[in-house]
């Protein structure tokens, strides 16, 4: 998901870094979701997600705290966390982002750096306006809201009261991060100096994904009884991916509820049933793109693909897997309101066999093999400045050249390539020296750089927007640096466990 995040990122303007940013440091979101922490409540393992000193991080906060992330992600990049990577790592970012929120918050205290009461209620009543109705606080929604969420308005009190003082931190902060004038000059002239770099980015995964490997090759490989004990040990350490929990893929139509409104009950009843009849003689995927009120699934005729048993809402879950192939059944009342449930495939669960992954595992090893000894030739004649053999590798890997476009000194990350490692070669290159004798690695991706320009241009910024930028900068590197110096005086345990989906 990184990688695909990061590209996502690209295309919006935003950096990696400012994401993250926004990960720690974002303001309390209410969210409502299909998928999410509404589903399973029952703590895993020692009952906690982590442990910050003697505070628990419950696994309800942390699924609240993922389904936010998530909600994030879809919002500014589109879509949402798909496989069980992509989920783990939101689920990471979301047990970070609470350690953080808990070690801030220790430490504001023990620095004197507090939040009144009245002001937590002003901001409740005041900023948020979810709570609203025509500008104005209304405690009936506030309360039905926190239900909902399963929260009491001790604990989302709580969680604001968190927020403001981490805030109220960051800005006490701020006040030691005026830049000097020298600090300015410098970053006009950084700002002013542009590059654009060449570059061949070559990712591990996907070229393993597109290598063939002949049934021939592998079954000869894996008479080798050396070959084949690797194949078991990767099968036994590994064993949960090859297997498969029992899954049901449907199709919905929702028609919600509105909790502020008595009579909205029956009428979503009524309008359900109305579309129930219509589905004994009409298409359901039809109806469900014309009057679903499930935003995300209604573009796709009500489907929403293949899930696992804990991905629904309890009540959803119960009929999705217990209902027939093919049928729609009876109206379903969940906490977003009246649904129409339709199953188009089940998949029974399926326990991991050697001789099931076998050929798998052995096509992935010998790729991965065919990749290494391929990268030490590449290695090679980029040391050695052998273009033909470069571009002859790179052919086979399915790779070509790319720009990055131009962008000046300051950036955070080069452009498309999304890699600090990578930023920083990229100014080892220039017009006497235009070819990076060097592969760059960069996690699971290798980049080859070579120059393609670079020029001055005036900056049009004013000096008030370079101040303002400037310090915004350097009292996150501030914060953030307290933070980490906090945390290494903090007790922290993590439920690895629960991280792992064990």
């Amino acid at each position: 998901m990184i990688e695909q995040l990061k590209k996502q990122i690209s295309k919006e303007g935003i950096s990696f870094r400012s994401v993250t940013a926004m990960l720690i440091f974002g303001a309390i979101v209410v969210v409502f979701v299909l998928f999410g922490f509404q589903g399973k409540h029952t703590a895993t393992g020692n009952g906690a997600a982590a442990v910050v000193n003697d505070t628990l991080i419950s696994v309800a906060d942390l699924r609240s705290e993922a389904s936010r992330l998530e909600q994030m992600y879809a919002q500014f990049f589109g879509g949402k966390a798909d496989g069980d990577m992509q989920r783990q790592f939101v689920q990471q970012q979301a047990l970070e982002s609470l350690i953080t929120g808990e070690v801030v918050s220790q430490a504001a205290q023990r620095n004197g750096i507090l939040t009144t009461d009245a002001e937590v209620r002003d901001y409740i009543i005041h900023e948020m306006p979810v709570f609203q109705k025509d500008g104005k606080f209304q405690r009936d929604v506030y309360q039905q809201i926190l239900t909902a969420n399963r929260l009491t308005p001790a604990d989302f009190e709580q969680k604001v009261r968190k927020d403001l003082v981490s805030r109220r931190s960051r800005q006490l902060l701020e006040l030691t991060a005026t830049p000097s004038a020298l600090e300015l000059e410098k970053l006009k002239a950084l700002k002013e100096t542009k590059f654009n770099v060449g570059f061949a980015k070559i990712d591990k995964e996907k070229v393993l994904a597109q290598m063939s490997i002949p049934e021939s090759e592998v079954q000869a490989k894996l008479a080798d009884s050396e070959f084949k004990k690797k194949v078991e040990s990767e099968f036994n350490a590994n064993k949960a991916s090859y297997s498969n929990e029992e899954e049901v893929r449907a199709q919905h139509i929702l028609i919600k509820v509105d909790p502020t409104k008595p009579e909205s009950e029956k009428q979503a009843l009524d309008k359900i049933k109305s579309l129930q009849k219509r589905a004994e003689k009409e298409d359901f995927g039809k109806i469900a793109s014309e009057v679903s009120e499930d935003i995300g699934s209604k573009a796709k005729k009500g489907d929403l693909g293949f899930f696992a048993r804990g991905r629904m809402v309890p009540e959803f879950e119960k009929v999705a897997f217990e209902q027939k192939v093919g049928v729609v059944g009876g109206p379903v009342k969940s906490q977003f309101g009246y649904h129409l449930i339709k199953v188009l495939e089940k998949k029974p669960a399926q326990e991991a066999k050697l001789e099931l992954a076998q050929n798998q595992i052995a096509k992935k090893l010998m790729a991965s093999e065919k990749f290494e000894a391929e990268m030490k030739i590449f290695d090679e004649a980029v040391t050695q400045g052998k273009t033909e053999v470069v571009d002859s590798k790179l052919k086979m890997f399915g790779v070509e050249w790319d720009e990055t476009g131009y962008f000046d000194l300051s950036a955070e990350s080069v452009p498309k390539m999304n890699s600090a490692v990578a930023l920083q070669a990229a100014f080892e290159v220039s017009e006497a020296k235009p070819f990076l004798g060097k592969v760059i690695r960069d996690g699971g991706s290798r980049f080859i750089l070579k120059f393609k320009g670079m020029k001055k241009e005036p900056l049009v910024a004013d000096e008030k927007s370079l101040v303002a930028q400037m310090t915004r900068e350097k009292s996150m590197d501030i914060y953030g640096q307290w933070i980490e110096q906090e945390k290494k005086t903090t007790k922290i345990e993590r439920n690895l466990e629960l991280l792992n989906g064990r």
